[in-house]
């Protein structure tokens, strides 16, 4: 026990279990989280951790935890009342308390049975009798006295009291003003002296029968004295508080008495309260710690992966995190490396870790982590020495060594910082390394720090040991576990970065044993080597990773893209079948009319008939004519070097290479890949031909005075209203490369960024371009419709399609 004691203070166990006492919300709960005990039993540990998990997730859900805060420490006051004994008020004011904070408690629990059932089983000894809470809830008022409403006979007593005392001030009040006592008042004021109201007479009236003295001043010069008057009537305030007295006697004892009889039920609803908020500190505390919950098993297995050392995770901000394994075929790990550099921290971290499992806690590690339970955890760290007992610091060392190779076995944890150090370094090392043998051959899981070379060299010769190093890099330990190497020690290196000479330090250097010194060289060249290649490794890790990031994104954006092709091809086919149908009902309009026109001229003929019908007929024939236009036919087949048009995307490329039902077209700084029907060959780059389609709401046209005054009609002679237009434009993509923001901007600043945005697009081989104009007065949405219907730069142009943003913006495809 001794030894044990001595590794869970080398181990700073009593800085973590204050840390999760300090999370406790009752003082049984903080007692019990200080004197944490520790579980042997697989089963226990899992229901601890599932406890803390449900803690959790109720925290998660924001249903909050079982509100412990009103359970008070009322377990002595129990067997008190157990025993008979009659309880103050102070007391039965706590058992009021707490009886109703566990009666929440329960309640809460019941609540939330089904996502904590855990949590409720700890929680099902708390089911108080309904009576023994009902008469506690009575028994006292809100400033937590004996309550009248229940006991109407306290009321009574008490106003007689307070009757009492009014007429006796008032009497006291009256003597004050009389001239009786003007000479022999030594002041003018009432107090109380042995319960008993007096006035301050001067010592020399003391004689003259005035009343009953009961007290006298400090100077000697003043008598407190009871006026003869008042005798009668403090006499009957005393009989009524002494009854007073007895009364509330009476009822505490029978409160007393009540509780002593349900001392058991509220002894075990304690008990279930202090394990609640144990549980609930253990979540607190593993919230703290950014911890989580390890596998547990019985093969003294320990995996931790970026594990961190539990105190300096709760007093540091920033902790390197290490990885750390034993394992039934690596029993044993050598922590290897320079003075201060973080071996003996590893260390404490595995032993801490189990310790944290064994108190049913999670440990500060990355999820997948495992720790196993281990029946005993033994520590040798720091200076031993015993002046008393006669102990050097080694034959400290020896005699906890002795001590562990008595206890070691299965299940058994042994850390051992600096083993054997402290003796000539040839014997201590051979020591360590017969030690370490004997504990590995037993089955004990070790781990152990050394600047011993034969223990760095043992992993070469014996495959149960693992030899990792701290990291040293750049002239300072960097605390990070490389595990497979040994690390050099750098005690030269430290001296000189302490600020001893260098030619001392050098002198140190050539007088170390040859062979020393080219191991040493060997382990320094291997650091930077292993420098070398991790730089490396995290190069190329960072370089797969962005093109990993890129592939994403690329694909991403080839599903946003096949997503929108299949939206606007759905949109169009909407949009052929609208046109269609209204095509067919003015067919089926003209047709009426013609008929009409034929019936009247069949009837009585005039100029004006005649000129009706003609045009009828005429309309009828053009819609008949456009109803039966044919399909455009298909461009030339794309070749490579070809300029073309891709519809998906509303935007110029050129085709720079032909797959098998691919062609793939290079838009400025992207590559795509379509179809070829997907593709339209760019013949021209039309000049005077072209023609410029415009299309615009009624009221809207370019050349009309804008929304607000506008002459609404049909589009002007300058620029034909085309349906075609407005349909080639819905396919554009918009995106903020080719879009214009015009928010805030005045109209005259609007034309001007208009135009330099429209030349840009030219130079930069923009297909299609998008201005975001908004809605507002509508004088800037009309000034740029009108712009881009009067420019030489622009071929077509239309409002903007719902998918593309609404009327909000406007769309322009400009000339090739």
């Amino acid at each position: 026990m001794e030894l044990f004691a001595r590794t869970l203070e080398a181990l700073d166990w009593p800085f973590v279990t204050t840390e999760l006492a300090s999370h406790a919300r009752t003082a049984a709960g903080r007692r019990t989280a200080e004197n944490v005990a520790l579980l042997d039993d697989s089963a226990a540990i899992a229901d601890s951790f599932d406890a803390i998990d449900e803690v959790l997730a109720l925290l998660d859900k924001r249903v909050g935890t079982p509100p412990l805060g009103g359970v008070e420490e009322i377990s002595e006051a129990l067997e008190r009342a157990a025993r008979g004994e009659v309880l103050e008020l102070i007391d039965l004011r706590a058992a009021r308390c707490t009886l109703g904070a566990l009666g929440e408690v329960n309640r809460f629990m019941l609540r939330n049975q089904a996502a904590a059932p855990t949590l409720a089983g700890l929680a099902e000894p708390i089911d108080l009798d309904r009576k023994l809470c009902a008469v506690f809830d009575c028994a006292l008022d809100e400033r937590g006295e004996l309550a009248e409403r229940t006991y109407p006979v306290l009321g009574q007593l008490r106003e007689r009291i307070a009757s009492l005392e009014r007429r006796v001030r008032s009497i006291l009040e009256g003597l004050l003003d009389s001239l009786e006592l003007a000479d022999v008042l030594q002041d003018r004021y009432i107090t109380i002296r042995d319960d008993r109201f007096v006035l301050p007479i001067k010592v020399h009236a003391k004689g003259l029968g005035l009343g009953i003295v009961h007290d006298v001043s400090r100077s000697g010069q003043t008598v407190f004295v009871e006026p003869l008057q008042l005798v009668p009537l403090g006499n009957d305030k005393r009989i009524a508080e002494a009854e007073l007295r007895d009364e509330e006697r009476r009822i505490r004892a029978d409160l007393s008495a009540l509780l002593g009889r349900h001392a058991d039920a509220l002894h075990a609803a304690l008990a279930a309260a202090t394990e609640l908020d144990l549980a609930c500190a253990r979540a607190d505390f593993a919230a703290r710690l950014d911890a989580s919950r390890p596998v547990v098993g019985r093969d003294a297995i320990v995996d931790l992966r970026i594990a961190r050392h539990p105190v300096l995770a709760l007093t540091q901000e920033s902790v390197v995190p290490n990885d750390l394994s034993l394992t039934p075929t690596r029993p044993v790990l050598v922590l290897t490396g320079p003075n201060a550099g973080g071996k003996t921290v590893a260390m404490k971290t595995i032993g801490l870790c189990a310790l944290l499992v064994r108190a049913g806690c999670f440990v500060p590690a990355g999820p997948g982590s495992r720790v196993d339970v281990f029946d005993e955890i033994f520590a040798d760290i720091g200076d031993m020495q015993t002046v008393h007992e006669g102990l050097s610091s080694f034959s400290a060392h020896l005699t906890t060594l002795r001590s562990m190779l008595e206890r070691a076995g299965p299940g058994v944890l042994l850390l051992l910082d600096e083993i054997a150090a402290g003796t000539d370094p040839a014997q201590g090392g051979a020591l360590a390394r017969a030690v370490i043998e004997r504990l590995a051959d037993v089955g004990a899981r070790v781990v152990v720090t050394t600047h011993y070379g034969q223990i760095k060299a043992m992993s070469a010769q014996d495959s149960r040991v693992e030899v990792s190093a701290l990291e040293y890099r750049g002239g300072k330990p960097t605390y990070r576990v490389v595990p497979g190497t040994a690390g050099e020690s750098h005690a030269l290196a430290a001296a000189a970065r302490v600020g001893i000479d260098d030619v001392l330090v050098e002198r140190a250097r050539t007088l170390m044993d040859q062979g020393e010194r080219a191991l040493h060289e060997a382990l320094a060249s291997l650091e930077v080597e292993r420098e070398a290649a991790r730089e490396a490794s995290a190069r190329a890790g960072a370089a797969a990773a962005v093109l990993a990031a890129r592939e994403r994104e690329v694909a991403e954006r080839e599903s946003a893209l096949a997503e929108r092709e299949r939206k606007i091809k759905g949109r169009a086919r909407e949009l052929e079948q609208q046109y269609a149908q209204g095509l067919i009902e003015r067919l089926r309009s003209a047709e009426d009319e013609v008929r009409r026109a034929v019936t009247g001229l069949g009837a009585s003929a005039s100029r004006e008939q005649a000129a009706r019908a003609r045009s009828a007929i005429d309309e009828a024939r053009a819609l008949a004519t456009a109803a039966r236009a044919p399909e455009p036919s298909p461009g030339p087949a794309p070749r490579v070097g070809d300029r073309v048009r891709l519809s998906g995307l509303g935007t110029i490329g050129e085709v720079v290479a032909l797959r098998a039902g691919e062609v793939e077209v290079r838009a400025g700084a992207m590559t795509v890949r379509a179809r070829p029907d997907e593709v339209q060959v760019i013949t021209g780059t039309g000049g005077g031909e072209a023609k410029s389609r415009h299309s615009w709401p009624r009221g809207e046209q370019p050349g009309s005075r804008g929304s607000a005054g506008s002459t609404r009609g049909e589009p002007t002679a300058s620029v034909a209203f085309d349906r075609e237009a407005a349909a080639s434009l819905e396919t554009a993509l918009r995106i903020p490369d080719n879009t214009l923001d015009l928010r805030g901007v005045r109209v005259e600043q609007g034309l001007a960024m208009l135009e330099t945005f429209l030349d840009e697009s030219l130079v930069r081989n923009r297909d299609v371009v998008f201005v975001l104009h908004g809605h507002g007065t509508g004088a800037m949405r009309s000034a740029i419709r009108r712009a881009l219907a009067e420019s030489h730069y622009v071929s077509e142009s239309a409002p903007a399609s719902e998918d593309q943003g609404g009327d909000a913006f406007s769309v322009a495809r400009l000339r090739g």
